[in-house]
């Protein structure tokens, strides 16, 4: 075929894993490539009824969306679910032509079978059984449970892969039948996605090593189906750089493991995280003594909120964390770009642009890649000290409706635009919503910092606090409240009073914060205003 087809097809259990978002990006890429020649397509495989939810189908919409690796079917969507109907007529005719069948084992014995093959010291290989005309008559009678196998022909099976550039073999010994109809009546993974994949006219599968086996029994059924096969190419896994597979469940072991310290340090019980956070004692339980267990994302933020553990603390696995944390969608897809492709060159800081001009599936590697968050942080870093204002408001907007819960959410256009400017160096948009956040809580709801408030007001009899009422006079005097007349009235104090001007700016900062830590003083004060500015100092030296 002249034209380039690619698909994403994830399966909707949750927001986006950084693994799917870099497959995603390369057959997004590949189709980008060839301009109007080439088209991205996405497909929803929902058949896990289980554990596919329209929620997480929202989700996965949103942050491909987010990262602007926008699909060209946006009104012909494909939901593997709403296919039933499709997949069970062409089950049908495999049956019907005898390259399908019903097997009515059940869990039980099925795993006899496999132990049987392990005493014996022999790979499992399920082949199709001898059943008699009878005994398929009383399982049907019965209403037995079964599932559907495809008739798997006995031969050498082999495929080219692009990425890893050599062919892949299966040799006949290790074929067998596999299932294509699960017992609750849904299609399994290998059947629908080659019916999907040929319905849709795909030409390039890109996806992940996992399923570099798969792929014999999907060229088996093409073959069956009589189906053109399309180029297939397996990427490299994502590693942490430690070594370890990158996982969902990284963020859940930190959790643990911080909840289990909590424990320790204040003498609790598990009974008590589970009472804090709203949450059954028996789940937390489970989870606190067994590895193997995950909390969803509600229960993990419920637990963070008692053990006093941020959403920053934790390591970014999913695109929504770095939605949230403050990365630009555009630095994260330069850096996904980079886990496993080499443009040559030694070019790194690239546009989206650049990375469609310069990506062939020749560039992907096949040794595994390794997510160096300080690198990624360097991109951004750099990213948002070269971006305009107006790239960075448009960016703050969408930070803070990741994070509804910031009072910066409270924040207009045009303030955001000052913020950005007052601010500027920082490495994530999470550091300036953090320095930036007190201007918009009200003047009464100011939490202070007992260790600030000792340091920076109480220590050496009280001076910080003393110096505290003298410049709220001073304050309430100046004439025009702008940064420029606010440090000229202040340095004028200091100069009379023989004082460095850090002994009269943090106790300033104090009082306007709960802290130690703004933007520049006095565009943080022309920024709070007067009356909120004198409000929170008579409020601090009230509490004092």
């Amino acid at each position: 075929m002249s034209n380039v087809v690619t698909r994403f097809a994830p399966s909707p259990t949750g927001y986006l894993h950084v693994g799917g978002a870099r497959t995603a990006l390369f057959a997004w890429l590949l189709a980008r490539h060839e301009g109007l020649a080439g088209k991205f397509l996405l497909r929803i495989e929902d058949t896990d009824l289980a554990r596919s939810t329209e929620q997480a189908t929202v989700q996965l919409l949103e942050d491909l969306k987010w990262l602007g690796l926008h699909w060209d079917n946006p009104d012909s969507l494909v939901y593997q679910s709403k296919r039933k109907n499709v997949y069970n007529r062409i089950i049908e005719d495999l049956i019907a032509r005898d390259l399908a069948y019903k097997a009515y084992e059940t869990s039980s014995e099925l795993d006899a079978l496999r132990k049987a093959a392990e005493r014996e010291k022999r790979t499992f290989i399920y082949n199709r059984p001898t059943l008699t005309p009878d005994q398929v008559r009383q399982y049907e009678s019965e209403n037995r449970p079964h599932v559907v196998r495809f008739s798997m022909p006995v031969k050498d099976y082999s495929f080219r892969d692009v990425v890893l550039d050599k062919d892949i073999v299966l040799p006949a010994g290790q074929v067998q039948d596999f299932v294509i109809r699960k017992t609750d009546g849904m299609p399994t993974y290998h059947f629908a996605v080659v019916v999907d994949d040929a319905e849709m006219g795909i030409t390039h599968v890109l996806r992940g090593q996992e399923h570099l086996l798969n792929t014999i029994n999907h060229i088996a059924l093409q073959h069956a189906l009589e189906y053109p096969r399309p180029t297939y190419g397996h990427l490299p896994i994502i590693m942490n750089t430690d070594g370890s597979k990158m996982s969902k469940r990284d963020r859940d072991k930190m959790i643990r493991q911080r909840a289990q310290t909590w424990l320790k340090t204040y003498k609790k019980s598990p009974e008590d995280i589970a009472a804090a956070a709203s949450l059954a004692p028996s789940r937390i339980n489970d989870w606190i003594s067994d590895n193997s267990k995950q909390l969803d994302l509600s229960e993990q933020s419920a637990i963070m909120n008692v053990i006093d553990l941020q959403e920053s603390d934790l390591p970014e696995i999913l695109v929504h964390d770095f939605r949230k944390n403050g990365y630009l969608p555009e630095t994260l897809l330069n850096f996904l770009a980079l886990l496993g492709w080499n443009p040559g060159g030694n070019r790194e800081r690239m546009t989206v642009d650049e990375l469609v001009q310069l990506f062939t599936i020749s560039g992907i590697g096949k040794g595994n890649a390794r997510f160096d968050r300080a690198k990624l942080l360097a991109f951004n870093t750099e990213a948002l000290k070269e971006a305009p204002t107006d790239r960075l408001v448009q960016a703050m907007r969408d930070f803070v409706n990741a994070n509804p819960d910031s009072p910066t959410s409270r924040a207009t256009d045009e303030q955001l635009a000052t913020l950005i400017d007052m601010k500027r160096g920082i490495r994530t948009l999470r550091e300036l919503d953090e320095a930036t956040r007190f201007f918009f809580i009200p003047d009464d709801a100011i939490a202070y910092d007992p260790a600030a408030v000792e340091k920076n007001l109480n220590k050496n009899n009280n001076e910080g606090a003393a110096f505290l009422r003298e410049i709220r006079n001073i304050l309430a005097n100046v004439a025009d409240w702008n940064a420029p007349a606010l440090e000229h009235a202040l340095q004028s104090y200091c100069a009379q009073r023989t004082l460095n001007l850090g002994k009269v700016a943090q106790p300033i900062r104090v009082a306007i914060t709960g802290s130690t830590i703004s933007p520049p003083i006095f565009q943080s004060l022309e920024f709070l205003a007067r009356t909120s500015t004198l409000a929170r100092i008579d409020r601090c030296l009230s509490l004092l």
